[in-house]
């Protein structure tokens, strides 16, 4: 049995972004608790049996799998530019390999979720509803570009969480859903162009609030990261996860590519410049030049996104660098 298939209940409806929860307020966090240690308890009872593979293994698994699908899916696609067309047998096959990759970012998605209930078992007296404000709209800002789940737009496609990054300080009035189909081009025109504006549903967080970046403001917190001195321990740290994810070609699990499904991978700019937000970015493998591959890639532009991403790494962000 798949993870796939054993996901049900609660967890099969919650809005997943990253490692928190949407939609969650304070009334229902028992309930979350106890369907995360039930729905943890019963993955373990299965791997017991011999009924699914232990979780991360099964990940790895998958992304390798979802990798080679989606190279055979790319060589397709250029044998079509060249062609004008496929044949038969290779319609077939694109059809199989697509079926394929849907199954496996099903797969991903489950054990994702699974991680996700894992941590709120393991870490639960740190995990606490929260509501946003601008006070702490930095909050969110961390989970922008995260994977989110459950969140469709109206053509189906997953949206994705965003902000306007013409600004400094982000408020709320600066984040935004955008839908994944902006990043699928056909004849050169992005397939949906759809946006929606947060709802107070969405600034209901259940999330790990035990991050010192958490504690201080968003002005304070890009102060403190942009100082000379740590800016250069982050860029370090950043440099070595970019390193690791080139030697293993597996990128960040907590972000993926809404088109593709495969985990981002952390990229560096040719030009360097001394402010450090805006230097890095995490992009889809699939990525050719002269926009021939996928253009997915979310901009690290914020102190609070070059945090998630160490702390998704490293286990820390960027004030105990």
């Amino acid at each position: 049995m798949g993870f796939a298939a054993f996901m049900g209940g609660l967890f099969s409806t919650l809005k997943f972004i990253g490692r928190s929860l949407g939609h969650v307020a304070a009334p229902v966090v028992k309930a979350i608790v106890q369907g995360a240690r039930d729905f943890v308890n019963g993955v373990v009872i299965g791997f017991n049996e011999g009924m699914r593979d232990e979780p991360k293994s099964a990940q790895e698994r998958n992304e390798r799998e979802l990798q080679q699908v989606n190279e055979e899916i790319m060589a397709l696609r250029e044998i079509h530019k060249r062609q004008g067309g496929l044949n038969d047998q290779q319609k077939r096959r694109h059809a199989i390999l697509k079926e394929r990759r849907d199954v496996l970012n099903q797969e991903i998605s489950a054990i994702d979720k699974f991680s996700t209930a894992e941590e709120i078992v393991q870490e639960g007296k740190n995990y606490h509803p929260i509501v946003i404000s601008d006070a702490n709209a930095h909050i969110l800002q961390y989970h922008v570009g995260q994977s989110a789940y459950n969140k469709l737009c109206q053509c189906g496609r997953v949206m994705v969480l965003q902000w306007n990054r013409s600004v400094a300080t982000a408020g709320l009035n600066d984040f935004f859903w955008g839908c994944s189909g902006y990043y699928i081009k056909v004849d050169g025109r992005s397939v949906c162009h759809r946006t929606q504006k947060l709802t107070t549903d969405d600034l209901n967080l259940f999330a790990n609030l035990n991050r010192p970046e958490f504690e201080i403001d968003s002005a304070s917190l890009t102060r403190e990261t942009i100082n000379p001195v740590r800016a250069r321990r982050i860029r370090q740290a950043l440099d070595s996860i970019k390193g690791a994810q080139q030697s293993e070609r597996i990128g960040i699990a907590t972000y993926r590519c809404p088109v593709h499904g495969e985990s981002l991978r952390l990229r560096r700019k040719n030009q360097s410049s001394d402010q450090l937000l805006d230097e890095y970015f995490l992009g889809c493998p699939r990525w050719l030049p002269d926009n021939a591959g996928c253009n997915f890639l979310v901009k690290l532009k914020s102190a609070a996104q070059i945090s998630s991403v160490l702390d998704s790494e490293q286990r820390q962000g960027v004030l105990s660098v």
